[in-house]
């Protein structure tokens, strides 16, 4: 069978239209309702591209989510004409145009499908997304996050500053702003401001307050619109502090003694007591229903050399931290002074030795604000708290991300200054053979110049040996008889001129010259 318009013999598979496959794409167009320009709106501020169906997003130039936006912003591609493939063709970023290759197929007649290669040009507009603009103007922000920990070195707050860091909770924030109790965080929507706070009420023990001001509002579509702020308190109390249970609450926490230490402050509290080794893990609701304050901090504790360790595993309470322990320590201040010494209970049986310093809580000397009668059921005189650390492993670097960047750093630093030397040795190097070169000038000019004088004055020989004959001083030779001296001889060529003896030896008398 033959095409009906070219005459070409047809295969068995487009038998059914008569035609062949070029008569089919000449007569068929793809692409004929595919728009060929579209325009794309792009924030130059933000980075961000404008979707067909509303919103923005974040795309590189060229990426797969350029891509998809490109395809959506472009008509005609529906049901019955279907995409193969796209790609982009290569731009210039800044000439703000993008092509994009599409190849489409279709079915021309029954049983026959049409492939065909489109390309379509996007142009890029500028156009500042609404968050860019509410940046520039004083209603930038829709929702804050008040972060406050009322306390004197707030070490839970910066336990919490790391967490966010580490699980990339700031990544919906557009502002931070430091204030004297704490962080404000600043967000464009709410529900990231929601997010925030829930993500804070996991890792640490805190409550929340919400509250909201009218901005701005229309009275005939009935739409208003807010800023709402979020005031989360973080548990006062952080880890080191000694804490005072008031007397109601300690009796419905299970009969705890007043004092006890707060050994970790995250989602709970956990308070242990040295004397009896008891341990409670408190939670953020149980603390808010029934809070306690602390009444000492580590600013307040005091130094204490350990002098004998008596370990006393077998008498550990179940579920607690540590290990139980008798200490017999001095305080650091008082050696050389008196020998007193004092014996008490401690949880840190595993991790100190006989010689080491810890510091504590002495209550003998502390001023904590607590009544006699409450402070008389206290087991303890000192609290010890911790193991000092020695001044050269403060000093050292903990091994981390931070430690490997300094040391890049430090690498770099190093090989710049091994560059720098190399430059100013070898920069001192050509300067001494300057020197050198100049040097050697000078004394072959000055050689000349003697070798000039020398020449004048009928010092200087024809040969090197009579140059250094002239060298060498010449010891005064007293005329001979055959040879005349210069004094006769100058009379005698005076007399044969006509000139006059006797004034020449007069004047060589008195050591002058006369003239011819």
């Amino acid at each position: 069978m033959l095409c009906c318009i070219c005459g070409v013999p047809l295969s068995a598979a487009v038998q059914t239209g008569a035609r062949c496959v070029q008569c089919l794409r000449n007569e068929v167009d793809v692409g004929a309702n595919v728009s060929r320009r579209v325009t794309v709106q792009h924030c130059g501020t933000c980075q961000r591209w404008l979707r067909p169906g509303g919103g923005w997003a974040i795309a590189e130039w060229e990426s797969r989510e350029l891509l998809a936006i490109c395809l959506k912003s472009i008509k005609g591609i529906g049901k019955d004409l279907q995409l193969v493939n796209a790609s982009f063709i290569w731009t210039v970023q800044s000439s703000k145009e993008i092509k994009v290759k599409l190849e489409l197929q279709q079915e021309a007649i029954a049983g026959v499908l049409v492939r065909q290669s489109v390309v379509v040009e996007l142009r890029v507009q500028n156009l500042q997304c609404p968050d860019c603009k509410k940046s520039y103007t004083k209603h930038y922000w829709e929702s804050s996050v008040q972060v406050r920990q009322r306390s004197e070195h707030r070490k839970t707050l910066m336990f919490l500053e790391q967490l966010i860091l580490q699980h990339k909770a700031h990544k919906n924030m557009i502002q931070l702003q430091n204030v004297k109790d704490g962080l404000d965080f600043f967000f464009h929507r709410e529900r990231d401001a929601q997010d925030f706070v829930a993500f804070l009420k996991t890792w640490v023990v805190a409550k929340h307050q919400e509250s909201k001001h009218l901005v701005s509002h229309n009275a005939q579509s009935t739409t208003y619109r807010f800023k709402r702020t979020t005031c989360v308190e973080v548990c006062p109390v952080c880890p080191e502090d000694l804490v005072y249970l008031p007397k109601k609450i300690a009796q419905a926490l299970g009969g705890l003694p007043p004092l006890m230490l707060c050994t970790k402050a995250a989602a709970h509290l956990c308070l242990v007591d040295p004397a009896s080794m008891r341990s409670l893990e408190v939670p953020a609701t149980e603390y808010w229903r029934k809070p306690f304050h602390s009444v000492a901090v580590p600013s307040k504790m005091t130094e204490f050399i350990v002098l004998d360790v008596d370990e006393d595993v077998g008498h550990a309470a179940p579920g607690s931290r540590g290990v139980p322990c008798e200490v017999e320590v001095a305080r650091a201040s008082d050696f050389g002074k008196n020998d007193e010494r004092l014996l008490v209970r401690s949880h840190l049986g595993g991790s100190i030795r006989v010689g080491d310093s810890v510091m504590g809580y002495d209550l003998r000397t502390l001023h904590l604000g607590v009544d006699d009668e409450e402070m008389s059921s206290v087991p303890l005189e000192v609290y010890l708290v911790k193991k000092k650390r020695p001044e050269r492993a403060l000093r050292q670097k903990r091994p981390g991300k931070g430690s490997k960047m300094a040391q890049q750093l430090r690498h770099v630093k190093d090989a710049k200054e091994q560059k720098a030397a190399a430059e100013a040795s070898a920069a001192a190097s050509v300067a001494e053979e300057e020197e050198g070169k100049d040097e050697a000038e000078e004394v072959a000019a000055m050689k000349e110049a003697a070798d000039a004088l020398l020449s004048q004055f009928g010092a200087s020989g024809t040969s090197s040996d009579s140059r250094t004959e002239a060298e060498e001083p010449r010891e005064p030779t007293e005329p001979t008889e055959a040879e005349p001296s210069e004094a006769e001889a100058f009379q005698v060529e005076g007399t044969e001129r006509g000139g006059h003896p006797q004034s020449t030896e007069a004047a060589a008398g008195r050591g002058e010259t006369a003239l011819p």
